[in-house]
């Protein structure tokens, strides 16, 4: 049935998804998918789950073949980004379809690994293990250790959004290659963060001719 449901998901909202609506596409009785699974939400999570477990090995596969940690974060949003944008309905179930899935314990677990997973790429060492009781709100944990890793990763939710929500209308969708300006977009961005622009902006004087009232 996940395999059902995925190619479902290719085509079709969440929201269109029902165990009637799965049943008919795997030719079973409805009844026929409580023998599997407690719930629809039991089995989109499971969905979820192994999505997330693949994210955790692309970015094991893109932090051994990345020459540096700089490269390998700029593929990584760039990976996350794209699978967004290819497959929007997956992306909204990994991220914040299904209301309380940290209640989900391997959900939970999967979830916590992948950030782990960032947060050593990022700082180059493996910064702490997440507890089966740590959650999206443990604002001490994030904020005492890894404020500019959870920044970054923020940032990367936010991107994928905007990009999930704009496909495949937005303005880097118009060129003959959307996804090497989608790429070139994204590294331009995180450029601009590393190298500390966004500092020298807030910092920067006003020019004093544009800053004089005007004749």
């Amino acid at each position: 049935m996940r395999i059902a449901t995925v190619r479902i998901l290719e085509s079709e909202r969440l929201e269109a998804l029902s165990v009637r609506r799965l049943a008919k596409e795997v030719k079973v009785a409805p009844a026929n998918f409580y023998n599997h699974y407690g719930s629809l939400h039991d089995l989109l999570l499971e969905i979820a789950v192994e999505y997330f477990q693949i994210f955790r090995r692309q970015i094991a596969h893109i932090n051994r073949t990345c020459a540096n940690r700089t490269d390998a974060l700029k593929r990584i949003v760039f990976y996350c980004v794209d699978f967004g944008c290819t497959h929007p309905q997956l992306y909204r179930l990994m991220f914040g379809y299904i209301p309380d899935a940290y209640a989900y314990p391997r959900y939970r677990i999967v979830v916590g690994a992948a950030f782990e997973d960032l947060m050593e790429l990022i700082y180059g060492k493996r910064v702490f293990t997440l507890t089966d009781d740590f959650g999206p709100n443990d604002m001490e944990t994030l904020s005492r250790k890894v404020q500019a890793g959870y920044g970054m990763y923020a940032m990367l939710c936010g991107l994928s959004n905007l990009f999930v929500i704009k496909a495949p209308t937005g303005p880097l969708f118009d060129g003959d290659n959307p996804r090497e300006s989608m790429a070139a977009f994204l590294g331009d961005i995180l450029d601009a963060f590393i190298r500390g622009d966004l500092a020298r902006a807030l910092d920067a004087k006003p020019d004093e001719e544009e800053s004089s009232p005007k004749d």
